[in-house]
């Protein structure tokens, strides 16, 4: 999602320097550099980078606005510092970091963090950014009176659905055993806040009334979870039915969702959830829970929005099994016009371009902030 703000920031006319550590780097990343946007990658020195310091220390004397993006780590607290010292506009999006679940994983640490560094970081901000109205809640949680720029993240809604649906032939070229099945898609990092668990309960109930659809996992995650959540839904019974891919980049992320029948993301905690965006953008029907900020599924009828428990998720995927493919076409087509309405990069772009404008005094403050 940053790459992609960068690159919809640069088409809007804005000049954007994107410094990151270096790694592996996403394809919205490799390529926002073809995009025209300055990317700068430096080493890691064990979690902190002196390099990255000494850059961020010289281009905050010479750029306009700072934007900061996740909070609790080293990174984080010198783009903080950095804009304090050199006396920009500072504005930091914590990407979920503020959620009241997610504080209460590695709790004492993040209060640690707080107490010395992110707190001071968020308080000075001259803008703090919320991709939804339950971030946003988070924030004002979490004691923040700073103002708050409510904008979503954006979705690539340049591939029609003859392109969706070739690189669903990719995906099942790659996955020839899955030709001629109905496909279940979950597609998010394998953490513990992503569901797995309730997933494995509800496949593990209506995986043999459904015998021609066929669950897809598609995401990666440290090693001991991925041997513990596999091991769930072998105990189920119903392994024959699931396939792990691993972590899916590019066309092979396209392909599996030009593939899918149905998409799920049982999640306990999401500030935005950006692969229910891209299932409907693919015109896939989604499935999520009331820890993602999607009561739109429900209120424009492309998919369910349901409280997190089993039975809930359960009654859901049976709903979407059981339909006719017609009626999933149909709901997959709602899908589509609500992301080209409302989700679209150029969009998300133009809204943040104004709220960088309005720090700066160069414009009055945009509809999406909220003042404390």
């Amino acid at each position: 999602s940053v790459p992609r703000l960068c690159i919809a920031l640069t088409a809007c006319g804005h000049d954007v320097t994107l410094v990151t550590l270096e790694g592996k780097l996403s394809p919205a990343a490799l390529q926002c550099k073809d995009l025209g946007v300055d990317l700068r990658v430096y080493p890691h020195v064990k979690k902190f980078s002196g390099a990255i310091s000494s850059a961020i220390l010289k281009l905050s004397r010479e750029v306009d606005v700072i934007h900061g993006h996740g909070l609790w780590e080293p990174t984080n607290w010198v783009t903080g510092f950095l804009a304090r010292y050199s006396k920009r506009p500072l504005i930091i999006s914590p990407r979920g970091s503020l959620e009241p679940l997610r504080l209460e994983h590695s709790k004492w640490k993040k209060k640690a963090a707080g107490f010395f560094f992110d707190n001071s970081c968020l308080r000075y901000a001259s803008c703090i950014h919320a991709c939804s109205s339950m971030e946003y809640e988070s924030i004002r949680s979490y004691g923040l009176r700073n103002p708050v720029a409510v904008i979503p993240n954006g979705v690539n809604y340049n591939i029609s659905t003859q392109e969706w649906n070739e690189f669903g032939e990719h995906f099942f070229a790659r996955y020839p055993e899955l030709k001629g099945k109905k496909i279940l898609l979950f597609l998010s990092r394998l953490s513990w806040e992503k569901g797995l668990p309730l997933l494995a309960d509800s496949w593990g109930r209506l995986a043999r009334q459904f015998p021609e659809w066929h669950l897809v996992i598609a995401g990666a995650g440290t090693k001991q979870y991925e041997v513990d959540i596999k091991n769930q839904f072998i105990k189920k019974g119903v392994s024959k039915q699931i396939t792990w891919t691993g972590l899916l980049k590019g066309n092979d992320k396209f392909g599996a969702f030009g593939a899918a029948e149905l998409f799920i993301l049982p999640t306990h905690s999401e500030n935005f959830g950006i692969a229910v965006a891209e299932a409907l953008a693919a015109g896939v029907p989604a499935i999520t829970t009331h820890g993602a900020p999607w009561k739109e599924l429900s209120d424009n009828k492309c998919g369910w929005w349901v409280p997190i428990n089993i039975d809930d998720i359960t009654a859901a995927l049976y709903e979407g099994m059981a339909m006719s493919i017609e009626e999933r076409r149909a709901m997959g087509a709602r899908g589509r016009r609500l992301i080209s309405d409302k989700y679209i990069w150029p969009a998300i772009g133009s809204q943040m371009g104004d709220v960088y404008k309005w720090l700066l005094g160069q414009a009055d403050m945009p509809s999406c902030v909220i003042l404390g």
